[in-house]
């Protein structure tokens, strides 16, 4: 659609995790790159999965869940065809966290791949069976 129709696209939304990752060869971000498409990527936490705990405020992990969606959301945005994830976000602080992240997202680097990577594996531990379709999106 992106490469027949480029002119009518302007936006396409699909799962983006902490834990996606571009194809070497025929990435769909090329062909949206050189059609002028934009790319939301839902899901960035893969339903809680990402997290130690439930993410809520309160919860004894709060600190560890909040670093986790900051390093996922600054990683998403290092894609340079990504306009912007949506996360599923509950509580004002959980906005504040990833307006943190947004204003940090350039300071990205080998030691948050690590991090994230090590909680991404965490992730696909934990997800939930009605969200194993999250793993078709692992390379786009």
């Amino acid at each position: 659609m992106i490469q027949n129709y480029p002119q009518q696209m302007e936006v396409v939304l699909f799962p983006y995790t902490a834990n996606t990752k571009t194809l070497a060869y025929d990435s769909l971000f090329e062909t949206v790159k050189k059609s002028n498409v934009g790319v939301f990527g839902i899901k960035p936490f893969a339903d809680n999965s990402l997290f130690q705990g439930n993410s809520a405020p309160d919860s004894p992990t709060a600190e560890e869940d909040n670093r986790r969606a900051r390093l996922a959301i600054r990683y998403i945005l290092s894609n340079p065809a990504i306009a912007a994830p949506i996360p599923g976000l509950a509580s004002p602080a959980q906005v504040d966290n990833v307006a943190k992240a947004v204003g940090e997202w350039k300071k990205f680097g080998n030691e948050g791949l690590a991090e994230l990577e090590k909680a991404a594996d965490q992730m696909w531990a934990k997800l939930p069976p009605h969200y194993e379709w999250l793993r078709d999106w692992q390379n786009v």
